[in-house]
This record gives structure tokens, sequence and C-alpha cells, in this order.
């Protein structure tokens, strides 16, 4: 709560002749603070009070009025206007779907670590002073890798990374890794090979109970999950005791790279290569992920204002390593990481509008019963008739923060700082700003 916020007023309309005590609820005026003439129709830099009607004319609190505000005490003027939308920080490692130099280059028996930081707002106070997590890849050793080994191609590598970050328990609660790359990607095969079933029959019977389990990796289980033929090409009709099985390369699920298929029975599919692809470049896409107060994953929309967006680092350190190397911030700038959008909240939200005034309500009211509402649950929701604040729309947010003068006798003593808050919605936002710009210096304008 902030407490220099000492009134907020929720104007529907506003009005430049009506006296403070004909205005209407939530009507707005701007007055001389000495003659409480109504000068927002006016154009001259002048001293002012806002006041806005609590209900209908004659009600028992007639208008909620600002303390005076000379332009001499103006400490600042602002408006926030409303932006809804919600953005999830995005940082690239490597290719970053538009510089190709930036894919990393992978040579034989190399290893490399990606390490994330996770800065969040609850998490901090469990992890501190952030959470930090690595995942590794190895690359193929020099003795194996058949060729070009200061060159290995990048997919099977950066995928392995995805992988990793996306299935470790900890890392997947705040961010999620994609694979991004230039060119065709490379398609696989799965090929389990389990002992002889007996005959055609047991055979069929082991195959339609794979296209029951495996369903969900395939489009067409009938078609995409086959009884194969092995290796030297001959049909597995019990010629070598054992009898293969294929998952086709039609699979998209698999050819992503984003899934490994589980083991059968305790018996693990093969993967190979079916198809090379084409790609040049290389990059993972990290994006954070909204949690709510709990830390739990969640939608922004469902809970609009208590969750919370996730800010994170990355860098990658080449092995061999220490343990040392994960607390460097860099390790000369083995990979490029490119971070491309910073988080950011919605801004006048209805519901978080409607929570902020349900705080500062009662700064309007005198010391009664009703300005104790808030804090009595069976008061505190929206029905409240000195709550104005419609949670279905989205407001803008004038602020005006000023010292009000101390009382006679102790100048200079005692002089507090206090914050005008007008909310207003698209229909009144323009009104607001022509009455309040009427009376302040252009300098001050909001």
């Amino acid at each position: 709560m902030n407490h220099k916020i000492t009134q907020v007023f929720v104007p529907t309309s506003v009005n430049t002749s009506l006296t403070t005590d004909a205005l209407g609820k939530q009507v707005m005026g701007v007055y001389n603070p000495n003659t409480y003439a109504n000068i927002g129709g006016t154009t001259a830099d002048a001293d002012f009070l806002v006041a806005i009607g609590s209900a209908a004319v004659g009600s028992k609190y007639g208008s909620f009025k600002s303390s005076p505000i000379k332009l001499s005490n103006i400490i600042s003027t602002r408006k926030t206007q409303a932006d809804t939308t919600v953005k999830q920080q995005i940082t690239y490692i490597g290719y970053d779907d538009v510089n190709d130099s930036k894919s990393p280059v992978f040579g034989c028996d190399e290893e490399y670590t990606l390490t994330i930081k996770i800065d969040e707002y609850w998490s901090k106070g469990i992890f501190q002073p952030m959470i930090q997590e690595s995942v590794r890849v190895k690359t193929t050793c020099c003795t194996e890798c058949g060729g070009n080994c200061d060159a290995l191609g990048c997919y099977p590598f950066m995928i392995e990374l995805v992988n990793k970050v996306n299935s470790n328990p900890l890392l997947s609660k705040y961010v999620v890794a994609t694979m991004v790359n230039k060119g065709s990607a490379p398609t696989y095969k799965f090929r389990l090979v389990v002992a002889d079933p007996g005959d055609s029959t047991a055979e069929t019977s082991v195959l339609t109970a794979l296209r029951s389990a495996y369903a969900s990796f395939v489009a067409t289980a009938g078609t995409d999950i086959v009884i194969t033929s092995d290796t030297d090409g001959d049909s597995d009709a019990d010629s070598l005791g054992t009898t293969m099985y294929e998952l086709t390369s039609n699979v998209a699920a698999i050819n992503s790279g984003a899934q490994e298929l589980p083991p059968y029975n305790g018996i693990a599919w093969e993967k190979f290569e079916a198809s090379a692809g084409s790609v040049t470049a290389c990059g993972i896409e990290l994006e954070g992920k909204a949690l709510d107060e709990f830390g739990n994953a969640c939608v922004p929309d469902a809970v609009p204002y208590v969750f919370n967006l996730v800010r994170f680092q990355a860098v990658v350190h080449k092995g061999p390593f220490t343990t040392m190397d994960f607390d460097l911030p860099s390790d000369c700038g083995n990979w490029a990481v490119t971070k491309v959008q910073d988080i950011k909240y919605p801004v006048g939200v209805g519901a978080a509008i409607a929570e902020f005034e349900r705080h500062h309500f009662t700064n309007n009211l005198p010391a009664t019963a009703d300005a104790r509402y808030y804090w009595n649950p069976i008061y505190n929701e929206d029905a409240n008739q000195y709550l104005y604040v419609n949670s279905a729309t989205t407001y803008d947010m004038y602020e005006i923060t000023y010292l009000e003068d101390s009382p006679v006798g102790f100048e200079n003593k005692t002089r507090n700082t206090h914050s005008l808050v007008v909310l207003a919605s698209s229909g009144v936002t323009a009104a607001v700003t022509t009455a309040l710009n009427n009376v302040l210096p252009t300098v001050l304008h909001v």
C-alpha cells in the first residue's frame, strides 16, 4: 500500500459549472480553493482543489474534496495510460532467428554447460539469492565422429539442451525452451527389437499393443507403427529369432526432437537418423513463464493482479569446468546470448484497479463506520456504495503529488506529502485531461 496516496477519485464525467454541493455521483470538478468557484473550464494557471460527488445530490457525505493544491507546492504530475498486454522475457542462446553468425560451432569431444539463473519474486524468498541450475551437453568423441570433426552438426546437441531444460523439474517451472534453426531439421526413426514372440499371430499381438501404447507419438497408429525388415533387408519371418518394430519417419512429435520414446516392457527404442536435414544455424529460445503467488504456473488473465513474471539470466560455459564456473556471469562469451524482450505487466486492468481502490477508498471518508467497511470481510466486495471502479473496464491513472501547507504556527515543520489519484475510463479521459491541464502550468501537463 502506498501511504502517500491520500485520495482516489473515479469520475464518470467532468463538469465545469456545477458547485461542489451540486455534484452528482462520480461527477468531478476543479475548483478555486478559496471561493469554491468552478474553474475547470478556465485556461489560467491557478491553485485548485478537485472535488467529486460521492453519491446522489444531497447524500450525507456530499462531495469528496482534495486539500488545496498550490502550484508552487506540486512535486510531480503523471498520467499512466492503460495497456493490458503481458509480455514474458525472451532470450536466445546462439542463433536468434535473425543472425546466422550467432550459431554455435561444435567440435568433437567438447562439453558445454548452459546455466540459467531465475529471478522471480516469490522464489527469491526461498532460494537466495536466486535459483541457479545447469544442464550439460557432450559432443561426439573424436574417435567416433567419422569426419568433419571440428564442425559437427549443431542440431542434435542444441536439441539435447532443449530437452534437458524442459525436462528439468526446477527449470521447467520457470522457463520453456524451444529449438530455433535455419534449414530443414533432421528426421528420426525409432526401432524396437524384441525376442521372437513365436509366430505371426503373436507378432501381430505385440504390434497391436504397441499401437495402443504409443498412439500419442504418431499421427496414425495403424500406419505409423509397423513390423519392418531387419537391417540386412530380410523379412522378419522368424528367420533370426527376433522381431523388429518401427515408428516411421512421418512422426511430427519425434522429428521435432522434443520427445523421446519411453521403453516398452523395459526394452529401449533405438533412435537413428532417417534424413540428415539441412540445418545451417541453431539456437534456443528461452521464454519465461507466469507464476501465481504460490510459485505455480498460471494464466495471467485468470489472476490479473496476483501473478509474477519471471526474469532470468543465461550463460554458457565450455568445459572442462569447475564448480566455480557456475558463479561466473560470463565465460568470455562462448555463445551469443541475446535478450530480445523484457517482461511487462498489464497496466490499468479493472480487477487490479478495483483492488487498488479497496486499499485507499477509506481516505475519502470521515472516521465513520463507512470508512471501516474494507476491514470487515462481510463488506469487502465491489458492491460497497463507496467503491466506484468497474472491474470489467480499464483505467488511465492521473497522479498529482504535492506538499500540503502546514497549519498556521507550524510553517515548514510538518509539511506532508500527498498524492491525489484520478482513475478515468476511456469515455472520460479526455475531459479529465482537459480540466486538469486548464489549471496546470504547461510543464506539469498530464
